[in-house]
């Protein structure tokens, strides 16, 4: 009957609590975001076998406990050597007045590092399969996972257009600016407009004042 009328849907939240074991035996699975399993279900409306909450180191307790709470069993997937909730970026992008020198690393704690210290033992993936060439996860493969991940090898290892490299370009960071870095870019940028004209160019600037330099 919803699906037939073309206005005055019933609102999804009040259809999920009508309707909700209807819409479970017709899609078993719901795929939702955490905010919208709180806008959408109200409590007590509707519940499941299994909750399977990912990217888990990317997600507060308090915005995940929602979801957790509506099922009988819980799968937690994440990467804790990943960078934890925060809104730094939010800083980086508005400006706001908060503590510049608060790091990431400094806030709040995940529903990953939780689950960690609650449930044993951790489960970990041994590959690492998103990385068309390997030398995008080596250094965090060397730094963070001590060697442990096995990563596929690339057909490709010695192509000067494929991979990632580091360029030490001697620079110094004044007032959140580094000039010379900038001019490293800039020209790079040049560079690559002469030489590579059927390709696009990302550019990336750890925050707004260096973002502007260049």
């Amino acid at each position: 009957n919803e699906i037939s009328k073309q206005k005055r849907h019933i609102p999804v939240r009040q259809l999920v609590h009508r309707a909700g074991n209807a819409l479970q035996a017709l899609k078993p699975c719901f795929l939702m975001g955490p905010l919208s399993v709180a806008q959408f279900i109200a409590p007590g409306s509707l519940t499941f076998d299994l909750v399977v909450m990912d990217e888990a180191s990317q997600l507060k307790p308090e915005d995940a406990i929602g979801a957790v709470a509506r099922g009988g069993q819980l799968v937690v997937v994440g990467d804790p050597k990943q960078l934890p909730p925060t809104s730094f970026f939010d800083r980086v992008v508005h400006e706001d007045d908060s503590d510049p020198d608060t790091t990431v690393a400094q806030e709040g704690e995940s529903i990953l590092d939780v689950a960690c210290s609650v449930y044993q033992p951790v489960r970990r993936l041994r590959w690492h399969y998103r990385s068309r060439h390997e030398s995008l996860i080596a250094f965090s493969n060397r730094e963070f996972y001590q060697g442990r991940l096995l990563v596929f090898p690339s057909a490709h290892e010695r192509d000067a257009d494929l991979g990632i490299r580091y360029h030490d370009v001697r620079g110094v960071l004044e007032n959140r600016r580094n000039l010379r870095e900038a001019q490293v870019v800039v020209d790079a940028g040049f560079q690559h407009m002469r030489e590579r004209q059927h390709e696009s160019l990302g550019i990336v600037a750890l925050n707004y004042e260096q973002m502007e330099l260049i």
